[in-house]
């Protein structure tokens, strides 16, 4: 019995899978020469190809910073232009929001990683068809894994002296979409930015 209890578990972590879905910060940095006070209103941008992508992530970010009591406006309503943007059309963009900040995220890398897992086989089998029949059931084939982890770097800029103020490199795996992954980013580096002091 204990062999059938066992060889279960692993087949539902097989047909399960063993990811989901994480967002860990790798390191950060904060300019050791800013004197405060902290940032109190951010424009976003997201560097995407996707607009739809870009939009989901600077609404998502700006309200995660709302919500968090720092004013924050998405560019993309300012900016909708893809592509590179001009430097004129983005300092326009800032007197307009009139932000004292501006966040920039861009994905880095995106690395795939493939993990395969050996079958599970109780040895020996009991005498007869029935012991046969039950001990099949204990056999766990081969399974293959595969998922991706992107490299994010998020840039808090000053915009005051035009001096970077904070940066971030940070790695999700296992995305399922632009939103999930949003909320998880913004957690963390809303609350190490305001750790750091820098919002």
């Amino acid at each position: 019995m204990r062999r059938g209890v066992v060889a279960a578990a692993l087949i539902l972590l097989a047909l399960l899978g063993w990811g989901c879905s994480s967002t860990v910060l790798r390191d950060s940095w904060r300019d050791p020469q800013f004197a405060g006070p902290p940032l109190r209103s951010v424009l976003v941008i997201g560097v995407a190809r996707s607009q739809s992508n870009r939009r989901v992530f600077e609404d998502g970010f700006t309200q995660a910073l709302r919500n968090q009591g720092v004013a924050a406006t998405a560019s993309y309503p300012l900016l909708p232009e893809e592509g590179a943007i001009g430097n004129a059309r983005i300092k326009g963009a800032v007197a307009q929001s009139g932000a004292d900040a501006v966040l920039i995220t861009r994905v880095l890398r995106v690395q795939r990683n493939v993990q395969v897992t050996p079958g599970y086989v109780v040895p020996g089998y009991a005498p007869g068809f029935y012991g046969w029949y039950t001990t099949a059931y204990t056999t766990v084939p081969p399974s293959i894994e595969q998922w991706e982890v992107l490299t994010i770097e998020s840039t808090l800029w000053d915009m005051r002296p035009e001096r970077m103020a904070w940066s971030g490199t940070s790695e999700s795996t296992d995305v399922k979409d632009v939103a999930t992954l949003t909320g998880e980013l913004a957690a963390l580096l809303i609350a190490k930015m305001k750790e750091d002091g820098v919002l």
